[in-house]
Order: structure tokens, then sequence, then C-alpha cells
């Protein structure tokens, strides 16, 4: 398994609203799935967006979770971009 960073750039509050319950329902799914590490929104910055962290086979299947996610199917996740990341310390790391 390989660990992603993924980053969304997200809409205006008011569209992430529409469609944060279930968003955050979804990625509680990916977290019992045990793909979802951890994630979040970040707190400064002029741009709205998060951080999710994955454990996945391929960046494929990463593509495949981001394409079901209701804030990007709803529109609330303008741009988004998807890196192999290699934890070298942390709780994350090997």
């Amino acid at each position: 398994m390989s660990v992603f960073a993924v980053t969304y750039v997200y809409a205006d509050a008011d569209t992430q609203a529409l469609y944060r319950p279930e968003h955050r329902k979804y990625l509680a799914s990916k977290l019992e799935e045990n793909s979802l590490i951890a994630s979040g929104p970040f707190t400064s910055g002029e741009t709205p967006g998060a951080l999710l962290i994955f454990s996945a086979e391929s960046e494929n299947e990463i593509e495949e979770i981001i394409a079901k996610d209701p804030m990007n199917i709803g529109g609330a996740v303008l741009s988004y971009t998807i890196r192999e990341w290699n934890p070298v310390l942390g709780s994350i790391g090997a």
C-alpha cells in the first residue's frame, strides 16, 4: 500500500455547506474501510481547501474515491491534486 496526499480547492462557503454533511459521511465510510488516514480543512490562507491522506494501491484508486465524493460531484471541489507521499517520521510513517 502507498500513502497519498490529496489537496482540495473549494468553491465558496455556501456551496461547501450544501454538500458538507454527505461529504463527511462519505469520508467516514472511507475511514471505516481503512483507506482514509486523516482529513480536514485548511484553517488559513486565501483559498479554501482541505488535505486528505489516503492509503491505497494506486493513484487510480484515489481518483475513484474522489470521483464519488459528494463534495466533488456537487461542484464544491474546484480542483484537486494527488501526490504519492513517503511519510518517514510520525504515526503514519513505517
